[in-house]
């Protein structure tokens, strides 16, 4: 998937319509869940080594060991950044955002069914992209499964079509169910969100799409100098999402 956030839509149907999970599962862990696999591929700005362990987080070993832990890892981290990203908004925004996110929310005391919910979510979570990409790249296991997914149609194979056309649906998707979990959502005042005057906003704004945009450039031009003779202009949206994500 060249937008690896919109792996996120594997998990909606676990997920209810104001946003909180079915059962036990944990939402945060699952979406996350959804991202580990590829997390790798984003690592691999700084260390290009790292892209060759994507073959272990997009294995069924690596779903139930190496991403559980990455998702855990990025759950820490939405944590942590997760009223200070609400922040951005404008204050009259903010509220049902944070109601959605749970800012403020405490912690739950450990126990061993949460940590095993928070493990059946990240490993679901983790297995949904692990299927979903085994049906849309080359020399996957799904492709072994299904042959006629590599046959070429109008100069592309059909698993590459999946690949962007599927993208670009669950993106779509996962703004919807977005927009109609956030009108479930009361107005109220945000609980634990930083107040930012609007010039404060701007400003993180504007740092935070400059680290994206040099990191973006970074990652082409190394592509580009490895790749670029042969490669099809289109190849190059996988390398700036992973640019501008890291």
């Amino acid at each position: 998937m060249p937008f690896t956030l919109s792996h996120a839509a594997a998990v909606l149907p676990a997920l209810r319509g104001d946003g909180t999970g079915r059962g036990l599962l944990v939402p945060s862990v699952l979406v996350a869940g959804s991202f580990a696999p590829d997390m790798t591929y984003y690592v691999a700005s700084v260390l290009p080594e790292a892209m060759e362990f994507g073959d272990v987080t997009h294995s069924f070993a690596g779903v139930f060991t190496v991403d559980v832990l990455v998702t855990w890892a990025l759950v820490g981290l939405w944590l942590v950044l997760r009223e200070p990203l609400v922040a951005l908004l404008p204050r009259g925004r903010q509220g049902r955002v944070a109601a959605l996110v749970r800012c403020g929310a405490g912690t739950r005391r450990f126990s061993p069914s949460l940590a095993l919910w928070w493990y059946v979510s990240a490993a679901l979570g983790s297995l949904t992209h692990v299927v979903w990409d085994a049906f849309t790249h080359l020399d996957r296991w799904g492709m072994r499964l299904f042959p006629v997914l590599g046959k070429e149609i109008a100069g592309s194979p059909l698993y590459w079509y999946l690949q962007y056309g599927g993208s670009a649906v669950a993106a779509v998707v996962i703004a919807v169910f977005v927009v109609l979990a956030l009108r479930r959502q009361p107005a109220v005042e945000p609980v634990g969100v930083p107040v930012l005057s609007s010039a404060d906003r701007w400003v993180a704004g504007a740092v935070i799409g400059g680290c994206a945009l040099v990191a973006a450039v970074q990652r082409v031009a190394r592509w580009w100098a490895h790749w670029g003779s042969v490669a099809k202009p289109y190849e190059v949206i996988p390398t700036v999402c992973f640019g501008a994500g890291a």
